[in-house]
């Protein structure tokens, strides 16, 4: 992390950003030194831009998904593939996992760049233009590094955290700040950005709404670490809370209120009627996205595109034989939970679902659309047996899909990291608050309009097809933020958040012991299996010819019928005053391993977390 900060200091001042229709047509050539520039307005938006892409690229290329989705079990594992998705999905990555480092040296070069924003640029501009404008920018900056802690954090527990980068790289060694100041600090950093961000902006730039959105979402979790007895006296005296629960009260409180600003306070943000349109690269930016990265669009400039849909997740021929890469497949558990009770709009959205005909991708093949299940997406061509299912969602097409705005390597496509989905769920969550259970009639209705809008073709193909909840229960709230925000690099942290304070549910999923026994129209008690998590299990389908639903090769295997995992995952209380991290993945749920090269530079890594002192 040190030599990424110092090659930024030696090197790289800014990228100057040139163009008035897109903010981030960048143009590299054109850097100043600090001392001679930011003396304009649009010198300093044009450093936040680079905000915007760039320095995410090493977490979001692949590792965004790895870490939020393959270690929640959303993602099919080889249990033989130590690359990829498969060491995050099976439990057995180490320090030297490939990927790691990229993740957290990408994440603090987001952390970095805004640190030079709040430090060096925004007090410059000060120097030089209207106060309220180098506010607006610093806000931009100071979100972007509350995202980057989320992040960070959610993966790794306790981090350094990196508030003066020239100093870090003269420094010997550094400990990682606890968790819980880690999330406080982040807040802090989000409380100003609400402040001080417009509450509109250009398509892609972040507003106070976006703000409150990751408020809401840092909120509830530190709610959660607080419902969970974790949090220390200093942060309760800080709320004014006389113990852990009532801490946890307060925060959810909090999370409500900053949810709530989100959905009734505005009208730039709202659900997009068709969950599959957010996801489609002509609708970049729309209404429903909070927060996006924000890549350049049909240009080959390495780390200013978006290669997840187009390289890592996707058929060639899709693409007209580009990025002929394999396909990456969904679990079988996740799969089935979507087939049962996801809803079909939100299903074909979320995977090329065996069946369903995409008319706005493959428009170069044959057929003139996309139909999935079928070799090479055509249905004259005859239904392919013993597969499995491939993604959809953040898969944009071709060239020819999409007016050449993707192009081999490059998507352009935006990658939402935070959608009013979330925000609404995010209310949900603070007002069932320490307990399990809601019936709050207002927050049950913003439930309903996510679900409703994932039974959209069910709803509109038969008009007593109605969504009403009455009694909403943790693992139903917990159901449906899995489907909703698949492939969006979430799920984990969620879970994470809810080993908090429920250890026991988490690690029952992820070791596949977790069940429910239910009643069946005959009356029988049998098992409920909605709530399996076979994160190795290669499951194939043959596609009914008839029905054209995909019928699966057997029933899922458990962990009491004697399946094998590769690894059991398990997480050990902490004595007080104990620390979290070890080079293992599997002894603690709430943390991974720091990369080998990092702990190696720095023993300090290692040592146990120092508190921040935010008096300073």
């Amino acid at each position: 992390m040190k030599k990424y900060i110092l090659s930024i200091v030696l090197g790289l001042t800014t990228a100057m950003f040139t163009s008035c229709d897109d903010f981030l047509q960048v143009d590299a050539s054109n850097q100043k030194e600090t001392a001679k520039a930011f003396t304009t307005y649009d010198e300093l938006r044009q450093a936040t831009a680079y905000l915007y892409m760039r320095p995410w690229f090493g977490f979001h290329s692949t590792y965004l998904f790895s870490f939020g989705d393959a270690r929640g079990n959303n993602i099919y594992g080889d249990n033989n593939n130590e690359r990829g998705y498969a060491p995050f999905c099976l439990f057995t990555d180490k320090p030297n996992t490939p990927g790691l480092s990229n993740a957290w040296n990408s994440l603090y070069t987001v952390i970095t760049q805004a640190d030079y924003i709040i430090n060096d640029y925004a007090p410059q501009g000060r120097q030089h233009f209207d106060e309220s404008q180098a506010n607006i920018c610093e806000g931009e900056a100071r979100f972007m590094r509350a995202a980057a802690y989320y992040y960070l954090a959610s993966y790794w527990h306790d981090v350094p955290l990196i508030e003066d980068p020239v100093a870090y790289t003269q420094t010997v060694n550094v400990a990682p700040t606890r968790f819980e100041d880690v999330i406080r600090y982040g807040i802090r950093d989000l409380v100003y950005a609400t402040e001080y961000l417009p509450v509109s902006d250009v398509d892609g730039r972040v507003t106070k709404y976006s703000a409150e959105g990751l408020l809401a979402r840092y909120y509830v979790t530190l709610a959660a670490y607080a419902r969970g007895g974790h949090c220390s006296q200093t942060t309760m005296d800080y709320y004014e809370a006389s113990d852990n629960l009532d801490l946890a009260e307060k925060l959810y409180d909090l999370a409500k209120e900053a949810a709530g600003n989100v959905i009734t306070g505005q009208s730039r943000y709202g659900l997009m009627e068709d969950y599959e349109q957010i996801f489609r690269v002509q609708n970049n930016n729309c209404k429903e996205v909070l927060f996006a990265l924000q890549p350049l669009k049909g240009v080959d400039v390495y780390g200013m595109g978006n290669s997840n849909g187009q390289g890592l997740c996707s058929y060639s021929d899709l693409l007209n034989g580009f990025s002929a890469y394999n396909a990456s497949y969904i679990s079988y558990d996740c799969l089935r939970m979507m087939i049962n009770s996801g809803g079909l709009s939100r299903l074909r959205a979320n995977v090329l679902y065996p069946g369903q005909t995409y008319s706005y991708i493959g428009t170069h093949t044959a057929e003139g659309a996309w139909s999935a299940g079928y070799k090479s997406g055509q249905k004259l061509k005859g239904i392919e047996t013993g597969k499995k299912t491939a993604f959809k969602k953040q898969i944009v097409g071709s060239p020819e899909d999409t007016n050449n705005i993707a192009i081999n390597g490059n998507s352009g496509f935006s990658t939402p990291m935070l959608r009013m989905a979330e925000v609404y769920l995010l209310y949900v969550e603070a007002c069932m608050g320490v307990n399990d259970e809601l019936t709050d009639e207002e927050a049950l209705s913003y439930y309903d309009d996510v679900k409703r809008r994932a039974y959209r073709l069910e709803m509109e193909n038969d008009p007593e097809f109605k969504i009403k909840t009455y009694y909403l229960t943790r693992n139903d709230l917990m159901r449906e933020y899995r489907m909703e925000l698949f492939m969006e690099g979430l799920w984990w942290p969620i879970l994470v958040r809810r080993s908090f304070y429920d250890m026991n549910w988490v690690t029952q999923f992820i070791n596949n012991e977790l069940f429910y026994t239910v009643t069946n129209d005959e009356g029988e008690e049998v098992r409920g299996d909605e709530w399996d998590s076979n994160r190795w299990y290669a499951y194939y389908y043959a596609l009914n010819k008839t029905t054209l639903i995909p019928e699966f090769s057997s029933d899922s295997p458990r962990q009491s019928d004697g399946s094998k995992l590769a690894i059991r995952a398990t997480h050990t209380p902490l004595a007080e005053g104990d620390y979290v991290h070890s080079d293992k993945s599997d002894d603690n749920v709430w943390a991974f391993p720091y990369p080998e090269a990092e702990s190696t530079r720095d023993p300090l890594l290692k040592a146990a977390p120092i508190i921040y002192d935010f008096n300073k």
